[in-house]
């Protein structure tokens, strides 16, 4: 069993009692996508950073793509109120409070988007996200949106189980959208998401999913790295530069 590579710094580093897992595998500031591409034939489904990525340790993380589950995913910050009226009913139930990732973007936070660049515009069509599970606290309800002129959400996802929560939004081919994402409880979301696109030439539909996890509001340990520590991780880190899964994915056509 292929143990990915924020495991395996996780685990060196906290072995010798150094880095948490938060440090060593959560993705904390820049841009990255949840992401689907063409890898040897199949659809998959993971993450994309792009330059300016860095963990929650300070570390950069190389360009290129991951599986879902290389990288968490933290949502920092203050929450907010959820806000009044049953439009924002699927984000969560009136009194709770929001962490939330911007559809812009924000230094202190990961700037997630949602990519299909590499399913090219006119070979790929019907690219569409869809929610399988939601795994969260007590009460916990999963939610990506976004916001007109007025501030009125139109909802993308919610795992709130209310009548009339989407579960899926679609993507153009090529294209690259940014949402809020909220989370109306703190702890860890592993939610559970699945691609599916068609590809126009044959008529045969391709799917991937993944897994991703997300701790809002705060993370499994909040351990301060001891210097030591922080040099054996950067070693480390610097050579898993050269792990990086791919660089750039090749549509089929």
């Amino acid at each position: 069993m292929r143990m990915h590579l924020a495991a395996w710094m996780a685990a060196i580093v906290f072995g010798l009692g150094g880095f948490s897992v938060a440090e060593a595998g959560i993705w904390a500031t820049g841009h990255g996508d949840i992401d689907a591409h063409i890898h040897n034939g199949q659809l998959e489904v993971g993450l994309h950073f792009h330059s300016g990525a860095q963990t929650l340790g300070g570390q950069n993380i190389p360009e290129g793509h991951y599986e879902a589950d290389e990288y968490q995913i933290f949502v920092p910050g203050t929450p907010i109120n959820r806000p009044g009226g049953n439009n924002w009913d699927f984000a969560g139930s009136s009194g709770d409070q929001l962490w939330f990732l911007p559809d812009v973007s924000d230094p202190a936070k990961p700037f997630l988007g949602w990519g299909a660049e590499d399913l090219s515009l006119g070979i790929w069509s019907n690219i569409t996200v869809t929610l399988l599970s939601v795994n969260s606290p007590v009460g916990g309800v999963f939610s990506v949106y976004a916001l007109d002129s007025n501030d009125n959400p139109t909802f993308k996802l919610s795992s709130s189980g209310l009548a009339g929560a989407p579960t899926s939004f679609g993507l153009a081919g090529g294209g690259h959208e940014h949402y809020f994402v909220a989370f109306n409880r703190q702890g860890q979301f592993d939610v559970e998401l699945k691609v599916s696109a068609t590809q126009i030439s044959s008529g045969q539909i391709f799917e991937g999913q993944g897994t991703f996890t997300f701790f809002s509001g705060s993370t499994p340990s909040g351990e301060v790295p001891e210097p030591a520590s922080i040099t054996v991780f950067a070693a480390f880190a610097l050579g898993a530069a050269y792990r990086m899964k791919r660089r750039k994915m090749t549509s089929v056509s």
